[in-house]
């Protein structure tokens, strides 16, 4: 072969070569894209994150009241909400009656089946300026799941984000959809516009990220302009750096904000990596024995354990998309014969069993107090 060809034959190979490796990484370009789109899945932070939310109704003993919607953010009952769902706005006082409700699963559509357990709460603190407000569930259960809270200085406008709340008519743990659509300042409160549908209900409740996380706290919309003219789309929730520097605050907890570099859920391995023996399939079953009982001079370091949470609840089975009050696309089991009006005058009611009930168990052990003193 002459050296000419030689040369040709060369240069035709590393052409091949660079096509090649172009395919390829527009390949890859192309499969990372796919997998962005497909980052973001709702029924996903629906089923990861709305057993973390909790239904909160106050009402006076006039029989005024309100709802609003909470999250979970420690295992022993603190709950982060807006100030403006537990304060009566006739009065501008704390309503003296607060309870709160966790999650039925499943969740029939049924107020009277679903809400029937209501739970006291005490009001740790809160903040009217920035309409935040921390209670503690008295007498929580013991499986709570808090919500992870992300640093919201790591979210970008035109991120997707998800809602979950109780908008009145639309159902009780739903959940809407949209994308964050401008970061802005609201006199002293770091806030997120979003076009995620949000309704009267929905105050309090988190706004939640691809990976589960709440990066803000559904505060307030606004309906019309200052000349009147309808408006659409513009929801805003206090972003979750502000409100988790609030928490911190208060002294009763220490929350940390989960970075998106981090998986919560998997430990670190311990450094420096130790290579483990790995006892071959066909070895001799004699041997085995002896290899785990022969102490290692030098043992691997111990491995820290998976974080200590419960697995998610099943999905829910009755769950499916649905047209809320205004239209909105949401997510849940819908709810639109009963009201939250109606579902508040149970509430009324059962706290009134509640404390009724409460209070014979004071009498009962007042009365074996005198039984012991009589004895």
């Amino acid at each position: 072969m002459r050296f000419e060809d030689r040369s040709t034959i060369q240069r035709m190979r590393r052409v091949m070569a660079l096509s090649l490796g172009a395919a390829s990484l527009f390949a890859l370009l192309l499969c990372s894209v796919a997998s962005e789109a497909r980052a973001f899945s709702a029924a996903d932070v629906y089923r990861n994150t709305s057993s973390s939310v909790v239904l909160i109704f106050g009402f006076s003993d006039s029989g005024a009241g309100s709802s609003g919607t909470g999250s979970i953010i420690s295992r022993d009952g603190l709950v982060l909400t807006n100030n403006h769902v537990i304060t009566d706005s006739e009065t501008g006082r704390l309503f003296p009656n607060l309870v709160v409700y966790f999650k039925p699963v499943p969740i029939t559509g049924d107020n009277r089946k679903d809400l029937t357990t209501p739970f006291l709460v005490d009001v740790i603190s809160r903040d009217p300026d920035l309409d935040l407000a921390l209670l503690r569930v008295k007498e929580a259960p013991g499986d709570l799941r808090p919500v992870e809270i992300a640093d919201s200085e790591e979210v970008d406008i035109g991120e997707s984000v998800a809602a979950i709340g109780h908008p009145g008519g639309g159902g009780l743990w739903t959940l809407t959809t949209g994308t964050i659509s401008s970061k802005r300042r609201d006199s002293a409160r770091d806030i997120f516009q979003t076009d995620t549908a949000i309704n009267p209900g929905n105050s309090g409740g988190p706004l939640l990220d691809e990976y589960s996380r709440l990066v803000g706290v559904n505060t307030f919309v606004r309906r019309v302009n200052d000349q009147g003219l309808p408006l659409e789309g513009l929801n805003y929730s206090l972003r979750s750096s502000l409100a988790l520097a609030w928490i911190n605050q208060q002294g009763v907890t220490r929350v940390n904000a989960v970075s998106r570099g981090s998986v919560s859920d998997v430990a670190p391995a311990p450094p420096p990596p130790q290579p483990v023996p790995v006892t071959p399939i066909d070895s001799a079953p004699e041997v085995q024995p002896q290899t785990a009982a022969e102490p290692k001079s030098d043992p691997m370091p111990p491995v820290t354990p998976l974080a200590e949470r419960p697995p998610p609840p099943p999905p829910e089975p009755e769950a499916r998309e649905f047209k809320g009050p205004d239209g909105e696309t949401m997510y849940g089991v819908p709810n639109p014969t009963i009201d939250l009006d109606d579902a508040l005058i149970q509430a009324r009611e059962e706290y009134q069993a509640l404390i009724e009930r409460a209070d014979e168990s004071v009498d009962e052990m007042n009365r074996l107090l005198d039984d012991y003193d009589n004895f």
